[in-house]
């Protein structure tokens, strides 16, 4: 046998044996350990720009450059994008910029059952530092794609709101959580989040999830008063939002307005397509549902003050 080809077979069982020790020794962090529970959503749905898409599959083609299966990767960069709804709202960011609803199905197993461009199947997991994540696996060259925060919490005397997929940043961060005092929406944030998503969700007396985030701005349509002034206005906006499906609570239209236009999201009702509702009144009374309303508060449920020293449950 040629000298090249018993250093070759010589290379290829050393280098298998420390890859196979590598493996034995490998422990998975935290990140890549799963929480054993039943699964329990049937879908994820990311209401975004699409602008925001195409930044996930840039950084999913770059992250590919250098692999670093350790890290978290977008999931926007694996999904083949075909938007539930490709939605034309004007954002003051994004000036007619086109929004799409990014959704992501499972099966009862967890399993993903929407075509995405991995080679390996897909599975839902909770892990270890409560990560809603999608993953080929936890061995140490399996990619793992972060969905949101798993938040089970309750806000003072008010209904538990999930299991939820929260956001990080709107939900979580305390430094941009919109359910802390003082929070001010903006382009990125608005004044509905996954506390309100659970609530609608699992609320047997609402018919519909209405994401709508009703926003007090300056109405500069209007003539300023002699301060220099304008006169303040109620604006309606769909604002970035995550939310999801469960498989022990019916299917619900997700709705929302976004300045004059009313629109169905995702799951619309008599398998309408997703697109701008031209009548919400008429829409809603021919499917024997009440008018969507302004809630008296937003967000609906705000973090509780509690006093130094209080006992929380």
């Amino acid at each position: 046998m040629p000298r090249y080809l018993i250093h070759a077979l010589i290379c290829a069982t050393l280098c298998g044996n420390v890859l196979a020790a590598e493996d034995r020794n490998y422990a998975p962090p935290a990140s890549k350990t799963w929480i054993e529970r039943p699964w329990e959503f049937r879908y994820f749905i990311s209401i975004l720009p699409t602008s925001h898409i195409d930044w996930g599959v840039n950084h999913w083609k770059k992250n590919l450059a250098k692999p670093d299966p350790s890290k978290y990767q977008s999931y926007e960069g694996i999904f083949s994008f075909t938007p539930v709804a490709d939605l034309n709202l004007t954002e003051y960011s994004e000036k007619g910029a086109p929004w799409g609803a990014l959704v992501i199905e499972f099966d009862e197993q967890g399993k993903v059952t929407t075509p995405h461009i991995e080679t390996k199947p897909l599975q839902g997991h909770l892990n270890r530092i409560y990560n809603i994540v999608v993953a080929e696996g936890s061995g140490p060259q399996d990619w793992t794609f972060m969905l949101g925060t798993w938040d089970a919490g309750r806000s003072g005397d008010d209904l538990p709101f999930v299991p939820a997929i929260c956001d990080d940043s709107g939900d979580i961060d305390p430094r941009y959580s919109r359910y802390k005092k003082g929070f001010k929406p903006g382009s990125v944030r608005g004044l509905f989040g996954c506390r309100e998503w659970g609530y609608y969700l699992q609320d047997s007396e609402t018919p519909y999830i209405d994401i709508t985030s009703y926003e007090i701005e300056e109405d500069y349509a209007q003539q300023p008063d002699k301060r220099g002034k304008y006169p303040l206005k109620r604006f309606s906006y769909i604002r970035p939002t995550k939310g999801w499906g469960r498989f022990d609570v019916p299917p619900k239209p997700v709705i929302g307005k976004h300045l004059s236009t009313w629109y169905c999201l995702h799951e619309c009702p008599a398998g309408e397509a997703p697109g701008p509702i031209a009548d919400i009144r008429a829409w809603a009374a021919k499917n024997g549902w009440p008018t969507p309303n302004i809630p008296k508060k937003q967000p609906l449920f705000p973090d509780k003050r509690y006093k130094p020293g209080e006992f929380v449950d």
